[in-house]
This record gives C-alpha cells, structure tokens and sequence, in this order.
C-alpha cells in the first residue's frame, strides 16, 4: 500500500463558523462517560493512507495512530491524488464535524467530500489494518 507524506498531500482548511466557538468548550458532559472522545489536531497530521473507501490510516506527530471511519463510502478515496482534513476548528473529533477532502486521480479537476462518522486510537498502522480486515471479514460472514 501506499503511503503519501502529509508534506505533499495534506492541508488543513480551518473554516471561520458559529460552531467553532463552542464546539469543544468542555462544559458538556459525555453522553457515555466510559468512552473517550478522541481528536486529531489536524496540523500535527504526518501521514495518512486510506485503506478502502471507507477506513483511512492517519499518523499525528510521530507516535499517536488513529482509524478514520467515514460516514460512507467515499468513492475513490483509496486512491486520492492528495488529501485535505476539513472542521470547523484545527481539531478533528470524533463526534465532531470533520470531512475529508480528496481529489479523485481519475478526475484531477473534481473535489470530493466525505464526513468523518469516526475516529479511534490505535496502536499502529498495522493494528488500523487488522481492525479494518477484521470488520471486513465480519461483514462477509453476516
């Protein structure tokens, strides 16, 4: 698989919102105090590769490792010219309203959007793509 530097294909949009003010006050208590909330600061990211359409490797800085889930498929996405994380703030939660942006190779002019439905902690890369085979898998045998 391949793996593109965030030096070359990632950017940050940070967009001016009425959210942005109060997105991440910490007054608000989690709905379930058991999980935590996870976010990625968007300019730390270093590294990404996306999996499928759907999962999506990201490395913050040298040692944090996350799985990206998307809201959907997001067609062409495995194979994306150059990827940009998109929120309301230069924080990406998983509960937030993060998007990624991507332009598919076989169209290099046309910009597509994809909602972030999730991000989880994980250990490694290796470890995002067993979770992401095993759900494979998972869903094959239903």
């Amino acid at each position: 698989m391949r793996l593109m530097k965030c030096s070359l294909a990632i950017a940050t949009i940070v967009l001016a919102s009425p959210f942005a003010l109060g997105q991440d006050n910490g007054d608000e208590p989690a709905a379930d105090e058991s999980s935590e909330r996870v976010c990625v600061n968007a300019r730390s990211i270093r590294n990404f590769d996306a999996f499928t359409d759907k999962y999506m490797y990201v490395q913050e800085g040298s040692s944090k490792h996350y799985l990206f889930t998307m809201r959907n498929n997001c067609r062409s996405l495995r194979n994306a010219n150059g990827i940009a994380i998109k929120d309301v703030t230069g924080r990406v939660c998983a509960d937030g309203f993060g998007e990624v942006v991507y332009r598919d190779r076989m169209s290099s002019q046309r910009l597509a959007t994809c909602r972030i439905e999730n991000i989880e902690r994980v250990e490694s890369k290796d470890d995002a793509k067993a979770i992401v085979e095993a759900r494979k898998e998972a869903k094959d045998n239903e």
